[in-house]
């Protein structure tokens, strides 16, 4: 048994090593990130943790570093700085998940029954300077409307990929609460994370029927998304609930987990 014992012994005292080895280094990144004294750590109901700081040299690096200001509500929120596009106001950063959530960016064509014309506007977000990427497993590509066809391009047209989605036309009768299965609204998947996407809804393709006149596309979290007839039937209504909704964000430390990230705060 003596023997047998020293063999285990023998097995596991390289395995120690690695861990300490581990350890140590783990250490060492816990003494190089910390928080600067004095840097702010809520911007309005927001708590915004390190590795992420406001204002300069409150972060990790430049690129976690996010502003405090007023959104278009009044209220003070962070945001991301965008890279040539707007900044994105963030609703929350969890450190301890690796998770943040953005404010939607909506795409939206309107046509005006008095003049004649048909708006468009189309959303986009860039990530590519910052440490997020869209999340492809908890957002869900959204599109409202009746006959609306719309599409998201990830990551750019020459690496990335497009999805799309048909709103089918519909009448009163065919509309079916709280689902979205194709009339009037559709889903579709992500099927990559990206840094960078935009949403365009065709106005080719798409019309609108004689009670809905708008047609939407969004991106946002699958989790919490509910289609409710209403948004077909009642202007503003859309609008008015997707505020309360986010697209969610992954991020991470250079090519290291988020655990470690909730270790170096810990």
């Amino acid at each position: 048994m003596a023997s047998l014992s020293f063999f285990k012994l023998a097995l596991l005292t390289p395995l120690l090593l690695l861990v300490l080895a581990s350890s140590t280094s783990s250490v060492a990144q816990l003494a190089r990130l910390q928080p600067k004294i004095g840097c702010q750590t809520q911007c309005g109901d927001v708590k915004v943790d390190y590795p992420f700081g406001i204002g300069k040299r409150c972060g990790r690096s430049e690129h976690f570093q996010l502003l405090c200001k007023r959104n278009d509500r009044g209220r003070f929120k962070p945001f991301i700085r965008g890279n040539k596009l707007d900044d994105l106001e963030v609703s929350s950063i969890s450190v301890t998940e690796g998770l943040a959530r953005i404010k939607n960016p909506v795409s939206s064509l309107c046509y005006n029954r008095t003049n004649g014309y048909v708006t468009f506007e189309f959303a986009e977000a860039d990530l590519t300077q910052t440490p997020f990427w869209v999340s492809n497993t908890r957002n869900m590509f959204i599109v409202i409307g009746s006959n609306v066809f719309a599409y998201i391009s990830l990551n750019g047209t020459k690496s990335g990929y497009t999805a799309g989605c048909v709103a089918q036309k519909l009448s009163k009768e065919s509309m079916v609460k709280s689902s979205c299965s194709g009339i009037g609204c559709c889903e579709a998947t992500i099927p990559i994370r990206s840094k960078l996407y935009f949403m365009l809804i065709d106005g080719s393709f798409s019309n609108v029927s004689s009670f809905n006149t708008c047609g939407h596309a969004v991106l946002t979290e699958v989790d919490r998304f509910r289609f409710s007839t209403s948004y077909l039937t009642t202007p503003g209504s859309f609008e008015k609930d997707i505020v309360n909704l986010s697209v969610v964000l992954d991020w991470t430390i250079g090519n290291e987990k988020c655990e470690l990230a909730h270790v170096m705060v810990s």
